[in-house]
């Protein structure tokens, strides 16, 4: 059976909130997963590593993978149902992603801790992959993205700061997700998004808040005069 990352992720997902792959709150065995779902297991790590970006699982070494909490639990978001008017609307989403991101990368970059860092650096490697060998499915670049910014956003270790970003990001999605998906379909502006993302993490690693927040300040600024003109 052929299955793209973001659908097995997603039936993953599914069997998570139902509870068939759980076992005393962590997932089956890796083997055992990829013979449920009929898929490799490079295909079954793949979708993993995005669950992972997305704060669903966490990865303890042997220990095995684990559940962070039921997804789905808790109220729901009241951000999904805003409705922006068009002439404010990227004006508005930029201006949210300037006044989190920008600061969430400073505190990344005195708090964030080696799986931080490995979650950073997996959202760079795919993205690396793409730009050299293309997108296996429309919008694949942007998802990465979006998965990289908010592990940069859970590096600062601020829980209610995650959470307003992933209510957040349904919004963005809403509004400028197929505009973001273009962007990575080609030009160059994949390899420019690439390089700027390399520069935050690097920062981040280092640990060089001014060069953190530098980074994500110039990031949103491209982005405001791609989409905003």
């Amino acid at each position: 059976m052929t299955n793209t990352r973001q659908k097995l992720s997603e039936r993953i997902l599914e069997a998570i909130r139902d509870g068939t792959i759980i076992e005393k709150g962590k997932l089956l065995p890796e083997r055992d997963l990829s013979r449920h779902f009929d898929v490799s297991r490079n295909l079954l790590r793949e979708a993993l590593v995005m669950l992972e970006c997305m704060d669903v699982i966490e990865v303890r070494g042997r220990e095995g993978v684990f559940v962070k909490e039921q997804p789905g639990a808790g109220a729901s978001s009241n951000l999904s149902s805003v409705v922006l008017w068009p002439e404010n609307m990227l004006r508005d989403l930029l201006e949210v992603r300037g006044i989190i991101e920008v600061s969430a990368a400073g505190l990344a970059s005195s708090r964030r801790t080696e799986e931080d860092l490995r979650k950073i650096r997996q959202c760079l490697l795919h993205l690396e992959e793409i730009y050299q060998k293309g997108e296996a499915e429309s919008g694949e670049g942007a998802r990465w993205d979006a998965l990289l910014h908010l592990a940069v956003v859970e590096a600062a270790h601020n829980r209610l700061l995650t959470r307003i970003f992933e209510d957040f990001a349904q919004v963005q999605e809403k509004y400028i997700g197929h505009s973001r998906a273009m962007v990575f379909s080609g030009g160059n502006w994949p390899r420019i998004i690439l390089d700027q993302h390399r520069i935050l993490f690097e920062a981040i690693r280092d640990q060089d808040r001014e060069r953190a927040e530098t980074a994500a300040r110039e990031h949103i600024e491209l982005a405001r005069k791609h989409f905003a003109g």
